[in-house]
């Protein structure tokens, strides 16, 4: 059921609160924010963020000028007193802000949290799925957050095709808003440039497999000089690429927090997602590695559209061999940087933001019932329930028990069929790590 609710008063201020459990870096997310909330306030929003204390850089608040910042202490949010906690903080600072619109990320029990807080204050939540991890973890996580929490959400934004598709949104109003950047602040041209491809990826066990990959096929392009800006330990990367007994030189530069400063003295590009198109933005030829390691190959003018329905990641593309890569390279141009540039210019960049906008101004609080009556359960009985959310049996029986009150007969018989299949506390394989002992299929049998 819709309220009446609706924010098209042009010519008032707005304040708009964002919801994220952490701001301790600079990711996808945040990078996204910095355009994001400039534009809100180009269109007359204030807005707000809230996060968690133990998860709050105050050097990386400082990036965002137009924002205000609010953090709460949670040490455990899966537990029910720290839950009821966050509810309740974020109740009150709708109030005291008198906030109008919330927008959460990252679909987890603190977004859900916050979402409960919206019901109770009867305001419209804007929800952004930024990938598919946001999506698959246990399958708590999809019935309890994503789809009985979802039944709040007046619009679903999905920043790909590729997940627009996973993860249907529960109420019809629904957009796909890729990232986008701000050409400005990229520069084509620099005087001196390193003989070098530069190679854009956080230092983790999960992205080892597409960095490798990519070494690989430098070195069978004659690509001499690599190096690797991102946060993280080396030590363990480099003993695996020292394995592979290639000729190509490898540096790490670490964390780079002016990426846009440092691409152009490269002669290329190599990661994914925001890297490929913050390459794009420098003219460079762009090599794209898929997140579980596959060579999907550059970007051109054929396979622009396709990579950025699923942001860059190289989903729906097959995978080319180190020979092709070759060829690639020997065809590239400096005029085919030229007119991806001008796709670029033309499908993301920021001034989209204007349009896009202008869908936050047309939603309504929709009330999810079933959602305030569980809220109301789980402050009653907080103190009780001393286990993590999911492995509590309490918990899970006050969650079936709303189900059967407010008939939602498609999320009981989703949570029948886990039960029955994979069970309710199983967690989804994640196929971008390597240690893939896990025998998925075993569960089905």
């Amino acid at each position: 059921m819709s309220s009446e609710l609706s924010i098209n008063d042009s010519n008032k201020t707005t304040n708009i609160l964002f919801i994220y459990h952490r701001l301790d870096g600079i990711g996808g997310i945040e990078t996204r924010w910095i355009d994001e909330f400039k534009y809100l306030n180009k269109h007359n929003y204030q807005v707000y963020l809230l996060t968690n204390k133990r998860a709050f850089d105050p050097n990386i608040a400082k990036l965002f000028n137009t924002c205000h910042f609010t953090t709460v202490d949670i040490e455990s949010v899966s537990l029910a007193t720290d839950f009821i906690k966050l509810v309740d903080h974020v109740v009150n600072t709708i109030e005291s802000h008198d906030i109008k619109l919330l927008s959460i990320h990252m679909l987890d029990l603190f977004a859900c949290a916050a979402v409960m807080a919206a019901q109770l204050c009867r305001i419209p939540v804007i929800s952004t799925v930024h990938g598919p991890l946001d999506i698959y973890r246990k399958p708590f996580n999809r019935l309890f957050i994503q789809m009985l929490t979802g039944e709040s959400f007046s619009l679903s934004i999905y920043v790909s095709k590729l997940l627009e598709s996973i993860m249907p949104a529960r109420n019809a109003n629904k957009a796909i808003i890729p990232n986008l950047i701000n050409l400005n602040e990229y520069r084509h041209q620099t005087s001196e440039i390193t003989p070098a491809w530069l190679l854009i990826s956080r230092i983790s066990a999960e992205k080892y497999e597409s960095i490798l990959r990519f070494l690989q096929a430098a070195n069978s392009c004659n690509i001499a000089n690599i190096d690797i800006a991102g946060g993280g330990d080396p030590l363990e990367l480099r003993k695996r690429i020292n394995a592979l007994d290639i000729k190509t030189q490898v540096r790490f530069l670490g964390e780079v927090r002016d990426i846009a400063e440092l691409i152009p003295g490269y002669l290329g590009v190599a990661g994914m997602g925001r890297v490929a198109i913050e390459g794009l933005a420098c003219q460079k030829p762009v090599c794209i590695i898929s997140p579980e390691g596959s060579l999907i190959g550059l970007v051109t003018t054929y396979n622009f559209t396709r990579l950025k329905n699923y942001n860059f990641t190289g989903k729906g593309l097959v995978a080319i061999d180190n020979q092709e890569l070759s060829k690639q390279l020997e065809r590239h141009t400096p005029e085919n940087s030229q007119r991806l540039y001008q796709k670029l210019k033309h499908e993301l960049s920021i001034d989209n933001w204007d349009k896009y906008i202008e869908l936050y101004k047309k939603i309504t609080f929709i009330d999810n019932q079933a959602l305030e009556s569980l809220y109301h359960k789980l402050a009653y009985f907080a103190v009780t329930l001393s286990r993590p959310f999911e492995k509590d049996e309490f918990l899970w029986h006050l969650f079936y028990e709303t189900l059967i009150e407010y008939k939602l007969d498609n999320i009981k018989e989703m949570y029948h069929y886990y039960e029955n299949s994979i069970g309710l506390n199983s967690d989804y394989p994640n196929p971008y790590k390597t240690n893939k002992k896990i025998k998925w299929r075993e569960k089905f049998k």
